[in-house]
């Protein structure tokens, strides 16, 4: 799908220059209702995407009816995580139609994303490091969830590595040596975070494909790639959006057009789409192995083995929770490798909750409207986490733990009853009546990875699924 801003349909909140076919208008079905983390954990009505394709509407055919600035606070309730395009039978997109209205109607919130994000190589290491001199209870309340994210992107200390890389056959390659040429070069695409505050994902994923035998390009350089453009875009910042994809396609080119390897969910939904963006120079042919050469790194085993360690969080007896909890992506709208090759793996270690269970990072939904991200992040942890969820239906006095964490009635309960993760400096009392011993929940998206950290309960450790591979010295 493109994200293309000059090729929006007017219904689906263009202008009125648009010219890419027909008006398409929303059908008021409702289909995306089902799916939109906005309306699932709040239940209203105007957060559905179908109440904003009416907003939209609105603006267009009668732009006298409502002010801007109260229609585009709506509107901006809004995580960008396309749900709704999947599923809408007339292909509309609410995150498409926000990034046209954003860019025509600027503000302070533009400005702001598009100093973090292009300067972020020295922005996010300093904001993360100032948060370990400011103390949680001297600051207002709203300004907490920020301090809370800036102090996530603190690299955690790395586990011991508990999946490690086991063996490679490479059986159509026995001759060749392994960590030579036995497989087809490939650049990793690592992603803002990675870049910036989490090296060691790279450093693991370089290492891994070394494992596989797919070398580096003999010629380009990973380091020219830049933000995949996608949150530019949905933030209405269409020129650093088309300059950033520019630039990363130019990368792509200088290596010889190479496999395109990513780890971040978000990352490879961006960058999927840069076929669909006309401001790009795409020679013959090179839409086609652009999308051929873009793979998730965890498609590459092929006939590699992994084996968990005793490190590994331990089996757990018959009906106990599942110590390892994985969170799926947004972006993973369809099948999720990183999730189906994990499960293989871990077996009952793993609990992978099912359903639309948004962590609620939204980009720049934090600075527009943080109160909501807060909502739909407990609402995430009580999918995560339904026995936390259960614990908090039941009456006061009973201490019972439910029998079945994975049961149906607690995962009702997760979607139904949202609740608060402790803040910093909260009382023991309050940390205590929400403290999971021994859980860890992996995902494989960064952006994840770092609001599920900022979020989650005392007790809770959140990793990338890099943190915990290991990989053995060639």
């Amino acid at each position: 799908m493109s994200t293309d801003t000059t090729s929006i349909s007017t219904t689906n909140g263009g202008t009125p220059g648009d010219t890419a076919g027909q008006p398409r208008a929303c059908l008021l079905c409702g289909q995306c209702t089902a799916v939109c983390p906005a309306f699932l954990t709040t239940g209203q009505e105007e957060l559905s995407p179908r109440a904003k394709h009416l907003v939209f509407a609105a603006l267009r055919d009668e732009p006298g009816r409502l002010s801007l600035k109260p229609a585009r606070e709506l509107a901006d309730r809004c995580l960008s995580c396309g749900r709704c395009a999947t599923i809408c039978p007339q292909g509309l997109s609410v995150p498409q139609a926000l990034a046209a209205l954003r860019a025509r109607h600027p503000n302070w919130q533009q400005w702001l994303w598009k100093q973090w994000i292009e300067h972020g190589r020295l922005l996010w290491p300093a904001l993360a490091q100032m948060t370990r001199v400011v103390p949680g209870a001297v600051v207002p309340e709203g300004v907490q969830h920020m301090l809370r994210s800036a102090a996530a992107m603190l690299p955690p200390p790395p586990p011991a590595p508990w999946i490690v890389a086991d063996q490679v056959t490479h059986e159509a390659t026995q001759e060749a040596p392994r960590g030579e040429a036995a497989r087809p070069p490939a650049m990793l695409f690592a992603g803002c975070t990675a870049r910036r505050i989490r090296p060691r994902w790279k450093d693991t994923a370089r290492a891994l494909l070394r494992w596989l035998g797919h070398p580096a390009p003999a010629q380009g350089d990973e380091d020219s790639f830049t933000c995949c453009g996608s949150t530019l875009e949905h933030a209405g910042i269409p020129d650093a959006a088309a300059t950033a994809r520019a630039r990363n396609l130019d990368a792509w080119r200088a290596a010889g057009r190479p496999l395109l390897v990513t780890f971040c969910a978000t990352c490879h939904h961006g960058l999927s789409e840069y076929p669909g963006h006309a401001d790009l120079d795409w020679q013959d042919g090179e839409r086609e192995a652009w999308t051929a050469a873009l793979r998730p790194l965890s498609t590459l085993w092929g006939d590699a083995a992994f084996r968990v360690t005793a490190d590994a969080p331990a089996q757990p007896e018959a009906d106990a929770p599942a110590p390892v909890r994985y969170h799926q992506p947004c972006h993973r709208k369809d099948t999720d490798p990183d999730a189906v090759w994990l499960r293989a793996l871990l077996g009952s270690r793993m609990r992978a909750p099912g359903g639309v269970n948004c962590c609620g990072m939204g980009g720049v939904l934090q600075l527009a409207a943080p109160d909501l991200s807060r909502t739909v992040a407990d609402a995430c942890w009580n999918a995560l986490l339904p026995e936390r969820a259960a614990a908090s239906t039941s009456a006061p006095s009973s201490s019972r733990a439910p029998s079945s964490p994975d049961a149906a009635s607690a995962t009702s309960a997760a979607a139904s009853t949202p609740a608060t993760p402790a803040a910093p400096d909260a009382p023991a009392a309050t940390a205590n009546a929400t403290r999971q011993p021994g859980i860890t929940v992996l995902t494989g998206c960064s952006g994840c990875t770092l609001q599920l950290a900022a979020t989650a309960p005392p007790d809770v450790r959140v990793l990338h699924w890099l943190d915990v591979v290991g990989v053995p010295r060639t």
